[in-house]
C-alpha cells in the first residue's frame, strides 16, 4: 500500500510541475532538483495538502522555498524538502 501511495505522490508532483522525464526518488528536492520555488512552491504544497489530506498549519514556506526572485533578493540557505518528507507528511497527516 505504501508503494502505491508513494507512486501517487510522485505522479502528483510530476503533473503539477510538468516534469515527466526526470527520475524522481525519495531524495529529490522540490526547490533544488525540480526548481519549484516561491509562489509555485506555496501553491504546490497547498494543493498537496488538499489532495492527500495533510495538515499544513505549522508549515513555514520560507523555510523550504526561496521567495520570488527580484533584483534586491539576498537568499539565505533553505532546508531540504524532498519526496521522502512529503511522503512522511502523508503518513503522519501533517507536514511541518
Amino acid at each position: 500500500m505504501d508503494n502505491d501511495l508513494k507512486y501517487q505522490l510522485i505522479q502528483f508532483i510530476r503533473e503539477e510541475i510538468g516534469e515527466f522525464n526526470m527520475e524522481i526518488t525519495d531524495t529529490t528536492e522540490l526547490e533544488n532538483d525540480l526548481g519549484v520555488t516561491g509562489d509555485d512552491g506555496r501553491d504546490l504544497i497547498v494543493k498537496y495538502a488538499n489532495v492527500f489530506n495533510v495538515e499544513i498549519n505549522g508549515f513555514v514556506f520560507s523555510k523550504y522555498f526561496y521567495p520570488e526572485p527580484s533584483a534586491f533578493s539576498n537568499f539565505k540557505p533553505i532546508s531540504s524538502l524532498n519526496i521522502a518528507k512529503l511522503f512522511e507528511g502523508i503518513l503522519e497527516g501533517k507536514l511541518t
